[in-house]
């Protein structure tokens, strides 16, 4: 992506309007429901497995950022209760079919609030939203480790000489969200190129060439932010977007298929601040701050293993299909399917959307193989707010001024279309890295 895009989003959030945020004031949280489809349909397997289905997970960093999930209905695949998984079994020489259907509820820092805490600390490097007296004892034990030697050697005096040339000031007066915040512009918007890969770098690749997408990004920004003794995380899943150019895009991986409809597989960076705790500083792609983010997990690992990414590959070469993930809001997701959800229109859609047919017929099909899960009811105490309240009281939608532009849009297309891949081969490597290898990602 051109340094001229990025430049271009920077000047977006710039345009926010600055406002006084008092210290001590309560984070504000906005909740907001969606509904999350995973398809999966194999014409041909040449191996027998237990394979996973990936969904969003059951998920809490901090006091600020929670996520419930609720199966909702499920064919051909088995859920477990104990830890929330959902699989199917592979037969080789056969064909398979099923899909889930999540309710996901996610509360997260506003939108707004959060853009405005990066448009002050980018504005001003000595901004202090609340005192900093310093980071908690298991929040610095997890979340904060001896940086990667090629990050402090060479990364560090690259960022530190921008710092100074862009502030006039070294990093060591600036303050703790100020130094994340422009770390983040630095590592995204300045020291590497975007350039899409099929497989993640390593950080010393990463580094070496200045090139890397959002994952290489990430890990490159978290072990730059722990030499400065700031927590950071990596939180991995699907980044919600809902505009034009987002309906419906296709990436191939080997021999399986990826349908993504107003979504993308995403990696970026959030840092744990004194008074504020978890906010985004996704400067790509805009998680949380601008556009909604569903969570599969998050890490602080960043390694790479090759063996386990290679073989990944090699389950992408032993199964022919294609896997539809889908994001709906709740109102459009009742809107399509009924508020009781009617199976046969979800059939429709998954039929559509993969092969241009509303025909019935599947590869494999039988609800007998693994069953069919009736609509539930949540069972959840936490409430949250609805679809409708969260869009008339805590709106996330940026005022018509910050609405992207057509050529905000392509960059951020060009993002998520070009980490696809690379995110969904270490999706399970990086967030499952001690289940057998049986229990993979499709």
């Amino acid at each position: 992506m051109s340094r001229l895009l990025f430049t271009l989003m920077f000047l977006m959030i710039l345009a926010t309007p600055l406002q006084a945020i008092t210290p001590g004031v309560n984070v504000p949280v906005e909740c907001r429901t969606f509904y999350f489809l995973n398809a999966i349909w194999i014409t041909y397997s040449n191996i027998a497995e237990r394979l996973l289905l990936e969904s969003p997970v059951n998920f809490t960093l901090g006091s600020f950022i929670n996520q419930t999930v609720v199966p909702v209905y499920n064919v051909n695949i088995h859920y477990n209760e104990t830890d929330g998984t959902f699989a199917f079994n592979v037969t080789a020489g056969e064909g398979f079919y099923g899909y889930l259907v999540n309710k996901v509820e996610v509360c997260t820092p506003s939108s707004t609030w959060n853009k405005q805490l990066i448009t002050m600390a980018l504005a001003n490097v000595s901004y202090t939203p609340y005192p900093e007296p310093g980071f908690p004892s298991d929040i610095r034990e997890k979340y904060v480790h001896t940086p990667h030697r090629i990050v402090v050697e060479t990364v560090v005096p690259a960022f530190e000489k921008w710092f100074n040339e862009t502030y006039g000031v070294s990093p060591a007066n600036a303050s703790y969200l100020s130094i994340a915040v422009s770390a983040a512009y630095f590592v995204y918007l300045e020291f590497i190129t975007y350039n899409a890969s099929a497989a993640p770098k390593s950080i010393e690749e990463v580094v070496q060439t200045r090139q890397g997408d959002c994952d290489d990004m990430s890990r490159v920004l978290v072990e730059l932010l722990s030499y400065y003794g700031i927590p950071s995380t990596i939180g991995y899943g699907y980044v919600y977007i809902p505009e034009a150019g987002f309906e419906r895009f296709v990436m191939p991986v080997e021999n399986v298929t990826y349908v993504f409809r107003y979504n993308g597989p995403h990696a970026f960076v959030l840092v744990y601040i004194p008074g504020y705790e978890w906010i985004s500083v996704d400067l790509l792609a805009g998680s949380i701050w601008y556009y909604p983010f569903l969570f599969e997990g998050e890490s602080v690992d960043t390694s790479v293993n090759e063996g386990e990414v290679e073989q990944m590959i090699d389950l992408h070469r032993s199964i022919n299909g294609t896997q539809l993930i889908a994001v709906f809001e709740q109102d459009k997701f009742s809107r399509l399917f009924g508020v009781e959800v009617n199976p046969s229109l979800i059939e429709v859609f998954i039929n559509e959307t993969i092969q241009g047919s509303t025909s019935p017929s599947h590869p494999a099909f039988s609800t007998s193989t693994i069953g069919t899960t009736q609509p539930s009811q949540s069972t959840s105490s936490k409430t949250v707010a609805s679809s409708k309240n969260t869009s008339e009281e805590n709106s996330s939608t940026p005022p018509e001024s910050m609405q992207p532009s057509p050529l905000h849009v392509k960059a951020i297309t060009a993002v998520i279309v070009g980490v696809v891949i690379a995110i969904i081969l270490v999706f399970m490597a990086g967030l499952r890295r001690n289940r057998p290898l049986q229990d993979s990602l499709v």
